[in-house]
């Protein structure tokens, strides 16, 4: 590591949203110095390489298979997605930490440490579940949210928290930087409290602090490269899978990740904006039969079902995919909603940089180009109808 110019510690480099995040502040000329998990410096510098490549698509090299996504991991010697360059990746420093573990699993010494010369902290890195209770997301995302924001402190770094939209009572649609509005469910409950302690040490004067708070963050807009959680992004892909998609009364919103990433980064590097919360939100929605109209458009032959029908077809694939019993295991039984909160909008953060603030891309033609480079990279099937052997839908519900 050379060490030079600003130096940023950044929690969840190695995460989706994270790693765009890594490479934005690297371009910047930054030392970015990510907290990683993993036994051994190889292991954890092997981690965050992986994550700042562009998408390792087996498809790419021609391998087999019929659903796209099963085995697609980085592989050795593609370019990076974000442009990191050699000479980039020496203002990487890369260091132990485990959000779940007191002191990142650190010793107090080496635990202080990791603010020495940091202006600013990114805190990025979140257990990311809707399946748990509060109790099991408290440490990893609640107690290390405030031993950082002691560290904060400590060395007079600016706090970044990037939050969640799942912090947001349903029901709120302005921007509060005080939390008034209860959540349900335990993902959210443990990041409204991570946004109460930094609200209350940036009132407090402990801190300089801004809140972020993303909702979906969807496939770059220049390279395609997916976010392996989002359900949404599976769904596409498993209608192009099946030649079959569901009816859903339902939007679609794109906000992807380079988007988001170059918005948080403009948002957070301005002092004067410090003590608000900004939701980070494309305010361009489309509804979802523009779906299978775009895949139809890029060559795929899709029919269109009832959802109930179209499930069925997803859990019977599953049986032998992993990645079709992946979807369906994510998929309710009765109706899938994309956009929970279409009142959500990034006004404040439109308002308060005005000419600076960049225009998220329209939903239609990004949603064309990203189909266009899964189909590069092998993370749709071939056109022109379902791969061999997929399983396909019945004669009901065709238009």
């Amino acid at each position: 590591m050379t060490g030079g110019g600003p130096v940023t510690l950044l929690t969840g480099a190695t995460g989706f949203l994270g790693s765009a995040l890594a490479a934005r502040l690297l371009g910047q000329g930054r030392t970015v110095r990510c907290v990683v998990r993993g036994a051994s410096a190889d292991e954890r510098a092997r981690r965050l390489r992986a994550a700042l490549r562009v998408t390792g698509a087996r498809g790419a090299s021609g391998a087999e298979g019929i659903f796209p996504g099963e085995g697609i991991f980085p592989a050795e010697g593609v370019p990076s997605a974000e442009g990191i360059s050699p000479r980039e990746w020496e203002n990487v420093d890369v260091v132990p930490g485990d959000l779940s573990q007191e002191r990142l699993g650190l010793p107090r010494g080496r635990f202080e440490a990791l603010v020495d010369g940091v202006t600013d902290i990114v805190h990025c890195g979140a257990r990311v579940t809707m399946a748990l209770p509060y109790g099991a997301l408290h440490d990893a995302n609640v107690r290390a949210t405030e031993e950082l924001l002691g560290l904060a402190e400590a060395g007079g770094a600016r706090f970044v928290h990037v939050s969640s939209m799942a912090a947001v009572a349903h029901r709120l649609t302005g921007e509060p930087f005080e939390l008034l509005d209860p959540v349900s469910g335990g993902y959210g409950q443990s990041k409204w409290s991570a946004d109460r302690l930094v609200s209350v040490a940036h009132q407090e004067k402990r801190v300089r602090a801004v809140i972020l708070r993303p909702g979906r963050v969807t496939a770059d807009s220049r390279t395609g490269r997916s976010n392996p959680d989002d359900l949404m992004e599976r769904v596409v892909r498993m209608c192009a899978v099946l030649g079959a998609a569901p009816r859903l009364d339902t939007r679609v919103r794109l906000s992807p990740v380079d988007w988001v990433a170059r918005l948080m980064i403009r948002l957070a590097g301005d002092d004067t904006l410090h003590g608000r919360a900004y939701h980070v939100v494309s305010d361009r929605s489309m509804p979802w039969s523009g779906v299978p109209t775009a895949l139809r458009a890029a060559g795929h032959t899709v029919r269109e079902l009832p959802y109930a029908e179209w499930r069925s077809l997803v859990v019977t694939a599953g049986r032998d995919h992993a990645e079709a019993a992946r979807v369906a295991h994510a998929l309710p039984a009765d109706g899938l909603v994309l956009d929970e909160r279409a009142a959500s909008r990034p006004a404040r953060a439109r308002r308060d940089l005005a000419a600076d603030f960049p225009e998220p891309p329209e939903p239609e033609a990004l949603l064309r180009d990203t189909l266009a480079a899964w189909g590069r990279t092998g993370q749709l099937p071939t056109p022109h109808g379902p791969r061999p052997g997929a399983p396909r839908p019945g004669d009901g519900g065709d238009r």
